[in-house]
């Protein structure tokens, strides 16, 4: 029973403990976790692996139990796996286009911002204007949010023809140089995103300073 006097939904709350726990855990973890024994968390996790809503792996002499459903992946581990692959892809490939062609693949596989669609009043056939357009660009240009221990600051300057963001304080450039590569992705995700409403629309990076931590990028739109 629960403090109200509630029958308690065991495998509720493991599934719930794992979810917020991607990186795995051990039948001890769980049973600390909701305040059980380790007998009944043994139990409930059998239960739950037998209608395959737990999967497991052999670390050492431990047994890791996730959540088939977990979604989130450590931020330890996304900045390792990202770093090295903008590193490989730095090593053997120099064109920026090239990384941009890279930048314009993703934006069909992904919506901006992080899966969220382009709220209406921005949009041009439903009576938003370019300002709007560009300001909306600077406000969700932090395309690495889920890895930021500290997101970098964005400065965005509209002008008559075109726009310029300046993001600053980029902490991911003390960790690797390599990071250079990812806005140069980033101006092609923003590039093919923006064309879908403006087809002329191009996204150039205009200067990368790794050593002050600072990037500049500039939209036109048609």
């Amino acid at each position: 029973m629960n403090k109200n006097g509630e029958r308690r939904d065991f495998s509720k709350e493991i599934l719930n403990y794992l979810l917020i726990n991607p990186s795995g855990v051990t039948i001890t973890d769980i049973a600390k976790g909701i305040n059980t024994s380790r007998i009944t968390a043994s139990k409930y996790v059998s239960v739950l692996e037998a209608k395959k809503k737990i999967t497991t792996k052999q670390i050492g002499a431990y047994t890791l139990y996730f959540s088939v459903q977990r979604d989130l992946i450590p931020k330890n581990v996304m900045l390792s796996f990202y770093t090295g692959l903008l590193k490989g892809i730095k090593e053997e490939i120099t064109d920026k286009e090239t990384y941009k062609k890279f930048g314009k693949i993703i934006a069909d596989f992904m919506k901006f911002p992080y899966g969220s669609p382009v709220s209406a009043d921005i949009l041009p056939n439903k009576g938003g204007t370019k300002e709007k357009y560009y300001k909306y660009i600077g406000e969700n240009l932090s395309l690495l949010g889920f890895i930021y221990e500290r997101k970098p600051k964005i400065k965005t300057e509209v002008m008559d023809d075109k726009t310029f963001y300046t993001i600053s304080d980029i902490e991911l450039f003390d960790k690797s140089e390599d990071f250079d590569v990812h806005y140069y992705i980033t101006s092609g995700v923003i590039e093919k995103i923006a064309s879908r409403f403006f087809p002329k629309a191009f996204c150039n990076v205009e200067e990368i300073d790794v050593k002050k931590r600072i990037v500049k990028i500039s939209l036109k739109l048609n």
